[in-house]
């Protein structure tokens, strides 16, 4: 196997591994804090939490696309190696992903004015 796919192997794994997962939560935030959450401010504390990993995921996506138009410029050897497919892969689930963020700080912004209400 020669160096360049050697290399290629790994960064492939590396982005793989970073790729976001479903069971995953935003820094600074525990699966524990998620289940106990009953006040107003810690609910909005969550929902800021997934804002900004939604804020996050957008930046990363946005790195990608310029990834593929820089391997997709022509005489570029990665083209033949599909790192423009990936990138736009990429590019498509970290933005599902950062849907997937604001839809729970939606939610968690709407638990909180809920429970706000309550002990109103």
């Amino acid at each position: 196997m020669s160096t360049r796919h050697i290399t290629l192997a790994f960064v492939s794994a590396a982005l793989l591994g970073a790729a976001p997962r479903a069971e995953s939560f935003p820094p600074g935030l525990s699966e524990d804090a998620v289940k106990s959450a009953k006040s107003p401010e810690q609910h909005q504390a969550i929902a800021d939490a997934y804002a900004k990993e939604a804020e996050n995921l957008r930046a990363q996506a946005l790195a990608h696309r310029h990834m593929d138009s820089y391997y997709s410029e022509p005489g570029y050897r990665s083209n033949k190696l599909g790192l423009p497919r990936h990138c736009r892969a990429l590019e498509q689930s970290l933005n599902a992903a950062a849907n997937d963020a604001d839809a729970l700080a939606k939610a968690h912004h709407e638990m909180a004015q809920a429970e706000a209400m309550k002990s109103k």
